[in-house]
């Protein structure tokens, strides 16, 4: 599993998706297979790419037993959105 005190990015979820699934001895078909996603989306949520639907994404991590929390950027010290590209999931 990836160090998750480090600050979240795409790379660090895809590290622990993959984690996951090979934790469980699952197969990238298998997991494709059990939720009517394509292998090559798959192979992209577990490369970090950031073009993938985050309806994908979600059915993945619920299937493999992964959550998250969103926290509001209020609650974070020193924190900023300036810059932030709000046209992907991350």
């Amino acid at each position: 599993m990836p160090d998750i005190t480090k600050n979240f990015s795409p790379k660090q979820l895809a590290e622990a998706i993959t984690a996951k699934r090979t934790g469980m001895k699952l197969t990238l078909v298998d997991v494709s297979e059990a939720l009517s996603i394509s292998k090559p989306t798959l192979i992209k949520i577990e490369k970090g790419d950031t073009s993938v639907k985050l309806a994908n994404l979600l059915k993945v991590m619920e299937y493999l037993g992964l959550s998250f929390s969103i926290v509001s950027d209020d609650l974070i010290p020193n924190s900023t959105t300036t810059g932030v590209n709000d046209d992907e999931w991350y």
